[in-house]
C-alpha cells in the first residue's frame, strides 16, 4: 500500500495531519497517525484494515477542529475557507 498523508494548514501553519501506510499495530489492527494542534500529538488511531483506520482519524480531525473551521452563518466566508488539504 502506497502512503496517504495529508496535512491541514491554515495561514502557512499545520493544524492537523494524518498519515496512513498500512501499517500493523498488533494482531490483525492496522493504524494511522493523527496530529491535531493542541489536542494530539502524533497518536495512533486503530482500525480493522488501512481503510478503517484512515476514515477514524479523518473524523477526529475533523470533530476536533470544527470550531475552529466554521465560523458563525452570516455574508462573511466561514473561517474553513482559508483551511487547505496537502499532500506531504
Amino acid at each position: 500500500m502506497s502512503a496517504v498523508r495529508l496535512r491541514i494548514v491554515c495561514g502557512g501553519e499545520v493544524m492537523a495531519s494524518i498519515t496512513c501506510d498500512g501499517s500493523h499495530g498488533g494482531q490483525a489492527d492496522y493504524y494511522s497517525v493523527v496530529f491535531v494542534k493542541g489536542f494530539i500529538d502524533f497518536q495512533k488511531i486503530y482500525g480493522v484494515d488501512p481503510v478503517q483506520s484512515f476514515t477514524l482519524g479523518w473524523d477526529l480531525i475533523n470533530d476536533l477542529t470544527t470550531d475552529m473551521r466554521v465560523g458563525e452563518e452570516g455574508p462573511d466566508p466561514c473561517d474553513g475557507a482559508s483551511w487547505r488539504i496537502e499532500n506531504f
